[in-house]
């Protein structure tokens, strides 16, 4: 059992989540560009490139979507609080990684604690037809990661070869024991008719997270009424 849990907590769920980590003297979470909310008093802010040097962060931000700064805040005494949310209105979830790597979908980071690395690597060909890019966010180690969603947050546990599809756009993440593949709705034809673009299909073992919103399918709603004039 790990005993380096982040006391933290999630308030205004699942609609519009904030997250409130506690920190003690000398303990630190890092937060996405934009994620943060609020900092106490005796709590130190570091901006920093996002994965390794800054080359490599350009290459993260470029592929995966990802910021190209976070933030690391530490606190400098005790009972410290550092609030954060992700950037569109929805749940957040704390995953509890134990030696172990989750893929997150691009935009869904949010913080991490200590222990915790991240870098973007390849989803293959089928990552790029899913409209999400061809890179994924990879994060690894001891630790707790936060992910967030437009909407709220599912969490389906998938037996050995058991299989779900899910519309693209509604990926958040899933362990890397989970395979997946991202292909069309049937042919063109249905594809245009149904009005479902990719979909992935992900197969166990492991935990999938899922969206119950796709926001790049309210910004094209958005677009498609706005009057030219």
């Amino acid at each position: 059992m790990r005993t380096d849990r982040m006391d933290y907590e999630f308030s205004h769920d699942p609609s519009y989540t904030l997250g409130t980590a506690r920190l003690e003297n000398g303990e630190a979470i890092t937060v996405e560009s934009g994620s943060m909310v609020s900092y106490s008093e005796h709590v130190e802010m570091e901006t920093h490139s996002s994965s390794g040097g800054l080359l490599s962060s350009v290459k993260d931000s470029m592929l995966s979507g990802e910021q190209l700064f976070r933030n690391t805040f530490t606190a400098t005494a005790n009972r410290q609080t550092v609030q954060f949310a992700h950037t569109q209105p929805g749940d957040m979830r704390a995953l509890e990684l134990a030696g172990e790597s989750v893929y997150v979908q691009s935009g869904s980071y949010v913080a991490n604690g200590p222990g915790i690395e991240t870098d973007s690597v390849s989803g293959g060909f089928d990552s790029l037809l899913g409209g999400k890019g061809l890179f994924v966010l990879e994060a690894s180690g001891t630790g707790d990661l936060f992910v967030g969603s437009y909407g709220g947050i599912v969490e389906r546990e998938l037996e050995q070869g058991e299989q779900v599809t899910i519309d693209a756009g509604h990926s958040v993440a899933w362990d890397e024991s989970v395979e997946f593949s991202t292909h069309r709705v049937g042919g063109l034809k249905k594809t245009m008719l149904s009005g479902e673009g990719f979909v992935m299909t992900f197969s166990g073992p492991g935990r999938v997270f899922l969206q119950t919103r796709d926001y790049d399918s309210l910004l094209a709603d958005i677009s498609a009424n706005i009057d030219p004039e």
